[in-house]
């Protein structure tokens, strides 16, 4: 299989990185692997020439029947969703799945790794925010959903990773 400009900037960009990643045969994807500070994220990466666009995809390892839980997740996503500027949280119904897609278009054919690696930081750090919401949900009893104040969870900032500060060399 021929594969595209736009799919050699996916793999330069995690080869630049130092990701490991699979290819998926006959398809201009790749799939990897990431450790977060809350959950581990799977992520796949793929190429659209046609139009050009990349798309990175993180599903959630978690998943419902229970259709309780499912609407309240689906109500989880629609309030993430309100907060961000790139990308946008999708609920599969039928798996009962949370996932995470942030795409790019690209003026180019070859795209840009430095936009497809943000797009890799980005979905992984969404999913890792949304991790411990989510899994409140799966834990919280049926009788007790209902009563569960999603604005207030969305507030929490306990369940937030301490950012780093980097120190001024110059001070």
């Amino acid at each position: 299989m021929v594969t595209s400009e736009l799919f050699g900037t996916i793999k330069t960009a995690f080869t630049e990185e130092g990701w490991q990643f699979v290819e998926v045969p006959d398809r201009e994807v790749i799939e990897a692997g990431f450790e977060a500070h809350h959950t581990r994220v799977r992520i796949h990466a793929q190429a659209f020439p046609q139009l050009p666009a990349i798309s990175v995809v993180a599903e959630s390892p978690l998943a419902t029947s229970d259709p309780v839980k499912r609407e309240r997740l689906a109500e989880l996503t629609m309030r993430i969703n309100r907060t961000l500027t790139v990308g946008n949280f999708e609920l599969d119904w039928d798996a009962g799945r949370i996932l995470f897609r942030a795409t790019n278009l690209f003026s180019s054919p070859q795209g840009d790794p430095g936009i497809v690696k943000g797009l890799v930081h980005n979905t992984i750090g969404e999913m890792d925010r949304a991790a411990p919401l989510e899994m409140i949900i799966h834990r919280t009893e049926n009788s007790q959903l209902g009563g569960l104040s999603l604005v207030d969870l969305l507030r929490r900032d306990d369940l937030l990773p301490d950012v780093p500060v980097e120190e001024d060399s110059q001070a």
